[in-house]
């Protein structure tokens, strides 16, 4: 059974624990670099599923981009590329007519929503009738989280907790779990969606990106790219905040005081077996 009872898996010594934090403060201070900035758009050339494709562009669906990068896709520690053209992420599915016919041509297999209950009946998905469609309500709540009035130091301690959450909560390790389980059975281009308020398919694409060997310092920055290609800012609603790199510490510390290291993590927390977790990992890299 999927589930996510921390403290089985061993934690990690110290000295890992000093290159995390280490490594990701100084790419907060860092920024994005303009080589990552090119991952998230180009003209459309056909959806062949080539790694030197460029990745089509829906400009009417924020933070689209290509899990796997621009091409030739993400580099990873072991000298292989991230498969491009299979993942895509994206906020809220809700192309115009032009987009919608840019996403028919790309013949996606499955849809993944990450949202609530809420969201997806007030703002439902436009799934293309080649694809399936799969609700997974990551956060485990009927609505989202209000962060409405909070200031910068409030809102920043919310963000902590549902970070935390993300790789501590058993809503949230079912989700994911049962997320990577049907990327790893599914053949065909798939696409993950959902709100602005908690990145939730940040945390997926980040692991993703971790399970292919991507180093963790393009992992930070790939997730990042969230400022860049979606309208973020801290007001009065705060419906789409910035993301920061400190988020990603935040789950990376669960992670390793929970399990200790990620394999552990996705067998014991989300539940998958070695097997999905060599297939998934086969997959995503080219």
């Amino acid at each position: 059974m999927r589930g996510c009872a921390t403290g089985r898996g061993a934690p990690a010594s110290p000295p890992r624990r000093a290159l995390l934090k280490g490594t990701v403060s100084v790419l907060a201070l860092g920024g994005c670099a303009s080589t990552l900035l090119s991952a998230c758009g180009g003209d459309y050339a056909g959806g062949d599923g080539s790694q030197d494709a460029a990745t089509p562009v829906v400009k009417s669906v924020a933070n689209f981009r290509d899990v796997g990068g621009a091409a030739p896709g993400y580099s990873t520690s072991d000298g292989a590329h991230v498969r491009r053209a299979l993942l895509y992420r994206a906020d809220t599915l809700t192309p115009n007519a032009a987009d919608a016919a840019t996403l028919a041509r790309m013949a996606l297999a499955c849809v993944y929503d990450l949202r609530t209950p809420a969201e997806t009946g007030s703002t439902p998905s436009q799934v293309p009738g080649t694809a399936s469609y799969l609700t997974l309500n990551v956060l485990g709540t009927l609505a989202p989280p209000s962060f409405e009035g909070m200031g910068a130091a409030a809102l920043d301690a919310a963000m902590q907790t549902q970070w935390r959450t993300l790789v501590t909560g058993r809503a949230q390790c079912s989700a994911y779990g049962a997320l990577l389980e049907h990327i790893a059975a599914t053949p065909g281009p798939q696409i993950i969606c959902g709100g602005t308020g908690v990145d939730v398919v940040g945390w997926a694409s980040a692991l993703l990106l971790l399970i292919a060997n991507v180093p963790l310092e393009i992992v930070v920055k790939d997730f990042l790219l969230t400022n860049a290609w979606r309208s973020t800012n801290v007001d009065a609603l705060n419906a789409a905040p910035p993301v920061q790199a400190s988020y990603l510490q935040t789950a990376f510390d669960a992670l390793q005081t929970g399990y200790g290291d990620l394999n552990r993590y996705l067998t014991a927390g989300l539940g998958l077996a070695s097997a999905t977790v060599d297939s998934l990992r086969n997959r995503l890299v080219a």
